[in-house]
């Protein structure tokens, strides 16, 4: 009998793990084809701009970026061009300490829903500060800015680079902003995934070939 009663644990327990396996599986498919989704998404975005005549700097040039914010980041020589420049890049909006009338703001290549929950890397997040006297709420689709770009040398840095003077409107031309609802267990200052269990994206290497273009 208590063969038996081991052994049906043994059999509960083996499906028990395959269906949890089953479950992780497809959470990460389903994650990483959104990322893609997302990622071809900026990049249409990117392209029609570029159509227009409109000049863009890509997140490609961001993730040649080497270093820590402890050690100082080396940027490469297609960055440094930019540098103290007026630019237009697309991304993602992230609140980091406001979360409406935002004075300030994360912009990273991939949608995330909280910064704390799941930090990138920080060579893919750009802090926007927004032109005097504006501000902006976050809003769910990807936004173009137009600002001024500083990156930051040397060593103990907040961030790798900023835009300063900013404005910005939808990424795709025409298209309405819709207002991001952020929920209230994100809006706790500087709460890890132990409030929300989440798994990050990746925000590794490009997800389709890489950009070759300037």
């Amino acid at each position: 009998m208590r063969q038996r009663v081991k052994r049906d644990l043994t059999v509960i327990a083996g499906v028990v793990v395959v269906l949890a396996l089953i479950i992780f599986l497809n959470y990460n498919v389903g994650r990483t084809a959104l990322a893609k989704k997302k990622d071809l998404e900026r990049r249409g975005y990117e392209d029609a701009r570029q159509s227009e005549g409109m000049e863009i700097l890509k997140w490609h040039h961001m993730r040649d970026t080497e270093g820590s914010l402890r050690s100082g980041p080396t940027f490469s020589e297609d960055l440094k061009k930019w540098n103290n420049k007026q630019v237009n890049v697309i991304g993602f909006m992230v609140p980091e300490n406001e979360f409406r009338e935002m004075k300030e703001f994360m912009l990273l290549p991939l949608p995330l829903e909280c910064y704390f929950c799941n930090r990138p890397p920080v060579k893919d997040v750009m802090v926007v500060h927004m032109a005097e006297g504006t501000t902006t709420n976050p809003y769910e689709q990807a936004v173009m800015i137009n600002g001024v770009l500083r990156l930051h040398e040397g060593p103990n840095q907040t961030s790798f680079y900023s835009i300063e003077h900013a404005a910005l409107e939808a990424a795709e031309k025409g298209a309405r902003l819709q207002r991001r609802y952020i929920p209230p267990e994100h809006m706790v200052p500087q709460h890890t995934n132990e409030v929300v269990l989440e798994e990050p994206m990746d925000f590794g290497e490009d997800l389709i070939d890489p950009e070759s273009d300037s």
